[in-house]
């Protein structure tokens, strides 16, 4: 099969397995169950709009050594051959059908053979248990491959994907710095198009993916646009059929995909000439990240990082409008282990992506968050490298404003 079909390079596919397998030793695992499409994909190349329908499971299955194998219905199996590199492909299927040679007659059947075949010695099973990890198919099917292998001990295998997945490859961090750079100008080109008493909210959404699609995007995770009044309060809405007016606060959170591999980015755009205290609050999300980003550097711990952005409001007279903590890693999912949080002791490595938020965000104490009227966040993504950090995006301006 051409190269040029499969989601990325041998060598890439041999990197990827070779961390699962290195992480999987240390925690004792002896074979690892993939369920989700993004740990699927991570460790075998495969990737299709199949894993959209809950009603077709697909598996992997990772050894302590050599391939690892995938588990589907037959008529995946040409996708497959396609985009994955793994000879070891277990299919079942309708034998009436005759649709080819079957594997097996399920899953939990292929699992079995698989095992018998590759790992017959196999003591433990870790599955996608813990935060920030789960289990894609139905618990019932989980539960039914678990009771067929009782002499197997079934353990979260959360921990050795998640530090497999957090240092990025050189192939990924170009993935991810392509679709952050698209989304960035995607946004800003869409900016420049708002028109006060004109433009909807869903225009703007609409705008950006567009932009996004036409420049390589090829699945759009979300597209957050929050104006007026009504809206500062809230954190994670879809567009609206609202028309943006003059003196509106615009704020959009974006994340599209290339080749499986996430953006995630913040602007705060303002129809007309910014208020100072705004301007003011404005400024200060935005040196909150990049003083975040500034500390970044190998051996610091996440922890520390999310201290120093959050210092850079708390010693201010908007220490109260601090409501969240200050950024995520990013890759295959937007939001990846580890989170930029005050229990985070993970040290940052060569490779690591993250997006980096933090913002200021207005409201009344007495009656707490849910009267919040204004957000003001800034998010960029960031690169630790041997000797500190790199921009993959950005920094974009504090505020950016629309004066049509």
């Amino acid at each position: 099969m051409s190269e040029s079909y499969k989601s990325f390079s041998y060598q890439e596919y041999l990197l990827h397995v070779a961390k699962l397998q290195k992480e999987m030793k240390k925690d004792n695992i002896d074979v690892l169950l993939l369920s989700t499409p993004e740990n699927i994909y991570y460790s075998t190349g495969y990737r299709s709009w199949y894993t959209s329908s809950l009603f077709r499971p697909v598996y992997v299955l990772v050894p302590p050594s050599g391939d690892p194998a995938i588990i589907l219905r037959i008529l995946e199996k040409t996708t497959v051959q396609f985009t994955s590199w793994t000879p070891r492909i277990y299919c079942s299927g309708t034998a009436t059908r005759n649709l080819g040679q079957l594997d097996a007659v399920d899953s939990t059947d292929a699992i079995h053979k698989y095992l018998n075949d590759f790992v017959p010695g196999a003591k433990t099973i870790g599955v996608e248990a813990g935060i920030g990890q789960q289990h894609f198919w139905s618990l019932n099917l989980l539960k039914e491959i678990i009771d067929s292998l009782p002499h197997i001990t079934f353990v979260d295998g959360s921990l050795p994907i998640q530090r497999a997945r957090m240092v990025k490859t050189p192939w990924e961090v170009e993935k991810l710095r392509t679709v952050g750079q698209i989304t960035e100008r995607a946004i800003l080109e869409t900016g420049q198009t708002i028109i006060a008493g004109v433009t909807t909210e869903k225009d703007i959404s609409k705008g950006i993916a567009m932009r996004m699609s036409a420049n390589g995007v090829d699945k759009i995770s979300y597209l957050t646009v929050t104006s007026g009044p009504d809206k500062y309060r809230t954190f994670n809405t879809y567009a609206t059929d609202r028309i943006v007016q003059k003196g509106d606060f615009i704020l959009v959170d974006i994340s599209g995909h290339i080749d499986g591999y996430a953006s995630d980015l913040t602007r705060v755009f303002y129809l007309g000439t910014t208020p100072n205290l705004e301007r003011e609050m404005a400024f200060l999300a935005s040196e909150s990240v990049k003083a975040g980003k500034n500390a970044m550097k190998p051996g610091k711990k996440v922890s520390e990082i999310n201290r120093i952005c959050e210092e850079e409001i708390r010693k201010t007279k908007f220490k109260d409008f601090l409501v969240h903590t200050s950024g995520h890693g990013i890759g295959l999912n937007v939001v990846e282990h580890p989170v930029l949080q005050d229990n985070e002791d993970t040290e940052l490595k060569p490779g690591m992506v993250f997006a980096v938020e933090q913002g200021v965000y207005p409201f009344d104490i007495e009656k707490g968050v849910e009267s919040m009227y204004l957000s003001f966040r800034m998010e960029d993504m960031v690169l630790i490298t041997e000797d500190g950090s790199q921009w993959l995006t950005g920094p974009g301006d504090p505020i950016i404003e629309i004066l049509n």
